[in-house]
């Protein structure tokens, strides 16, 4: 059964209670129908309800006790981060599924639980943040088990929250849920995943010519340009960038300042597709005439380029994505052709070379084009969200309108994009298949004014940048 934390809470914070007062209080939370609710869920516990900014709902962390090795259902245990959003047990319920941790400290709905005034449970992926299980670093850290934790969740959660279920995330949040329906089609009543890759390898090549020919001829050179600049100035802005990031207090002692800064310049043109709406980053980009103060602002506090290789990246935060990349999810080859003279470690910004302990497992070959593929074919009510100048969206998942499942792209579309960034007919029917998933009435005339510039980013949740750069402060 679930333990309820909040009554006893009370009496150890703040100054003192009389036993009648503790009484009240535990038989106000015994009687809370939320909490009495959430205490039939076998697994569960509560640890804490914080003051909702959500309007209409309550906010609460949770923890759900879950198998290391789901083949061994007896054997050790670990706990499970869970933010919940609660306004009804009757209102459908909005599934946001992690790639990374969950931090609990702002507190954000998913354009889908905001639309349908869903619940929605923010389900933390295991091995990062707080949900890591004790044993040898990420024995059990590969797709599967990462969905049978969802699929766990699902079957203990829904017999309390019985209306309809709809799982959504954005990038490795969202091929979380791609996983999941492969491996548990009928879990859910309907997934949407925005900006999901299907990457074939360690060192995917196709990333490569996506780069080669996004946008136009003329922002590629000046792109590559930008790159080459900084190769060749890398003496002076190595420790620039070194004293740049230092009020975050990172350093590179795992990779290398140097190794690190070139790796950034490699992926510069990738972070630049990735992460900078194209309207707002082109006037920024800096000229090769730039100074190094010009040069290096750009580098970090638009592309983010350092906070992808200091330690607390690698020890901390970002480790079990490289290996998850490096095993499974597949990393992509960057374009060394245009800065070879330069490089100094040519073939070495590779997934296994920046995680926290050895890879001594291969890439599992052939594991993504299989989902892929099967989800093509088989996969049943699902929506794929793409932005057309993401680098991520060199390898999109598609859906068969047969199945209702569909693939939108947002023309000119970054890694934020949203359902309300689509042209309005594409918006439309988006929406109402979502609606019609979750059983809730569908009104047009509520989206169809409802476009915004696709340069819009949306109210940030940890997964939907992926990786280090979700770490950067606001710009």
């Amino acid at each position: 059964m679930a333990t309820i934390l909040l009554a006893l809470g009370v009496a150890a914070c703040g100054d003192a209670s009389s036993p009648d007062e503790d009484v009240a209080a535990a038989q106000s939370a015994v009687n809370d129908e939320l909490l009495a609710g959430l205490a039939t869920i076998p697994g569960l516990t509560v640890v804490s309800e914080n003051p909702s900014t959500i309007p209409g709902a309550r906010f609460l962390v949770l923890r759900f006790e879950q198998p290391v090795d789901h083949h061994d259902p007896q054997g050790p245990r670990f706990t499970q981060k869970i933010a919940l959003v609660h306004r009804s047990f009757d209102a459908p319920m909005s599934m946001l599924t992690g790639g990374y941790s969950v931090w609990t400290g702002r507190q954000v709905e998913s354009e889908l639980t905001t639309a349908l005034g869903a619940n929605q449970i923010y389900v933390e992926h295991r091995y990062y943040g707080e949900s890591v299980p004790a044993g040898p670093a990420y024995e059990h850290l590969n797709i599967q088990q990462a969905a049978s934790d969802i699929h766990r969740i699902v079957q203990a959660m829904r017999p309390v929250y019985t209306d309809r279920w709809i799982s959504n995330g954005s990038s490795k949040g969202g091929m979380t849920s791609i996983y999941h329906r492969y491996y548990y089609p009928d879990d859910v009543d309907g997934t949407v995943a925005y900006v999901s890759p299907s990457t074939y390898s360690d060192r995917d090549p196709r990333y490569v010519k996506f780069i080669r020919n996004v946008g136009t001829p003329e922002l590629r050179a000046r792109l590559i340009a930008f790159q080459r600049e900084l190769l060749k100035r890398r003496d002076t802005l190595v420790p620039m960038m070194q004293a740049g990031v230092a009020q975050w207090g990172l350093t590179y002692d795992v990779v290398g300042a140097d190794r690190a800064f070139e790796f950034g310049a490699l992926e510069a043109s990738f972070f630049f597709w990735q992460f900078c709406p194209l309207e707002v980053c082109e006037p920024l980009l800096p000229e090769p005439t730039a100074s190094d103060a010009e040069l290096i602002d750009f580098y970090i506090n638009w592309l983010g380029a350092p906070f992808n290789y200091d330690d607390d990246t690698i020890n901390i935060h970002y480790g079990p994505y490289f290996y998850q990349s490096a095993t499974q999810l597949g990393h992509p080859r960057f374009d060394e052709a245009p800065l070879k003279d330069l490089l100094r470690y040519p073939g070495e910004d590779l997934a296994r070379n920046l995680t926290p302990v050895p890879v001594t497992i291969p890439f599992s070959h052939g594991l993504m084009p299989l989902i892929e593929a099967r989800t093509r074919a088989h996969g049943e009510r699902m929506l794929f969200i793409y932005g057309e100048y993401d680098p991520w969206s060199t390898s999109k998942f598609e859906g068969r309108a047969k199945n209702d499942s569909f693939q939108y792209v947002v023309p000119g579309g970054w890694h934020g994009v949203r359902i309300a960034h689509l042209p309005e007919d594409e918006r439309l029917h988006a929406m109402s298949r979502i609606f019609e998933w979750a059983d809730v009435p569908f009104d047009p005339s509520v989206f169809q004014a409802a476009a915004s510039p696709a340069s819009l980013a949306p109210e940030p949740v940890d997964d939907e940048l992926p990786g280090p750069f979700s770490r950067l402060p606001p710009r």
